[in-house]
C-alpha cells in the first residue's frame, strides 16, 4: 500500500502509522505492536510541539501538523491543542483519522527518534520536498478528498541542530509558564530526554545552556509567581 503514498504531501496519523508500522515489522506477529508503539510516540511528539516547526512553509510559518476541516481542506494547528482530543475516548478516533502529519515532519521525526523513515518518501522515487505543491487534484487515500497545503521551497542551508531546537523549545515553555527554571533544573535526565524527544546528553546540554541564560535569582522569582497564580 505504501507505493500509493509516494506523491502525498501529508497523511493522517492512522494512515501513516498503519503503513509505516507494517513496514517496520519483521513479522506479521510484530505488526500490531509496531503500529501501536509508533502511534504512541508520534502523538507524544505532536503534543509536545516537536512537529510544529518541522513542516513545509505554509501561510508564513513552518507547520508539521494539520487537520482536515469540515470542508475537506487542511487547517494549521499546534500540537498542544490536540492533547485533549487525542486522550479522550470520545474523540480519540477523530484525532487518528483527521490529524495530518506533513512529509517533512515525518522525516524529521524519524531522524530524531532514530527510526527507519517510510520507504515511500525516501526510496528516490517520491516527489522532492522542494517541489511546488498545489491543491488542485490532490487527494488522500481516505474516502474524503483532502487537498494538500501549498508551500514554498525550503530555504537552502543547514537545518537547525537538535540542540538548538531543544533550547528553543525550553525557552518557549518557560516563557509560556509551562515550565519554571527551577522545575527544569530538577527534572531527571531520562524524563527530560523523553519529554523533548532527544538523547540524555543533548537534553542535559540544552538545559544547562538555557539555565545559564537566566538572571541571578530568576528561578526563585519565576517559581514564586507560578505559585501565586
Amino acid at each position: 500500500m505504501s507505493i500509493l503514498f509516494r506523491t502525498q504531501k501529508c497523511l493522517t496519523v492512522f494512515q501513516l502509522t498503519r503503513a509505516w508500522g507494517l513496514e517496520l515489522a519483521k513479522s506479521a506477529g510484530e505488526a500490531e505492536r509496531h503500529v501501536h508503539d509508533l502511534t504512541h510516540i508520534l502523538m507524544q511528539d505532536i503534543f509536545n510541539g516537536h512537529l510544529d516547526d518541522s513542516g513545509p512553509l505554509w501561510e508564513g510559518r513552518r507547520s508539521g501538523v494539520g487537520y482536515i476541516t469540515p470542508d475537506y481542506k487542511v487547517g494549521l494547528i499546534e500540537g498542544r491543542h490536540l492533547l485533549g482530543l487525542a486522550t479522550s475516548e470520545l474523540t480519540k478516533s477523530w484525532a487518528l483519522h483527521h490529524v495530518l502529519v506533513m512529509k517533512e515532519a515525518v522525516l524529521d521525526f524519524a531522524s530524531r527518534r532514530e527510526i527507519p523513515p517510510p520507504s515511500w518518501w525516501t526510496d528516490g522515487t517520491s516527489v522532492s520536498t522542494d517541489a511546488d505543491m498545489t491543491t488542485k487534484g490532490a487527494h488522500s487515500i481516505a474516502a474524503s478528498p483532502m487537498p494538500a497545503p501549498p508551500h514554498s521551497a525550503r530555504p537552502r542551508g543547514r537545518r537547525p541542530k537538535k540542540l538548538d531546537q531543544v533550547k528553543a523549545a525550553m525557552r518557549e515553555h518557560i516563557r509560556r509558564g509551562q515550565k519554571t527554571p527551577h522545575g527544569l533544573r530538577d527534572m531527571l535526565e531520562k524524563d527530560l530526554a523523553a519529554g523533548y524527544g532527544v538523547g540524555r546528553d543533548t537534553a542535559r546540554k540544552a538545559r544547562d545552556a538555557v539555565l545559564s541564560e537566566m538572571p541571578t535569582g530568576a528561578q526563585g522569582r519565576r517559581q514564586g509567581r507560578t505559585g501565586r497564580a
